[in-house]
């Protein structure tokens, strides 16, 4: 692979792993005292980790 491929795909597979996170914290938050709330301090990675990947297309 080339270098400009290599530095794409490392680019997706960190703002996977941001998405990813956010994911997990929906998921873990939603069995916690207050879902609402980790719901929203969810929506920041998720929204970060798409942006990320798709922001320049």
């Amino acid at each position: 692979m080339t270098r400009v491929a290599m530095d794409k795909v490392l680019g997706y597979a960190i703002s996977g792993f941001i998405a990813g996170f956010g994911v997990w914290i929906l998921v873990a938050g939603l069995s916690s005292g207050v879902p609402a709330l980790w719901a929203c301090a969810a929506l920041l990675p998720i929204a970060i980790g798409l942006c990320s990947a798709f922001g320049n297309i």
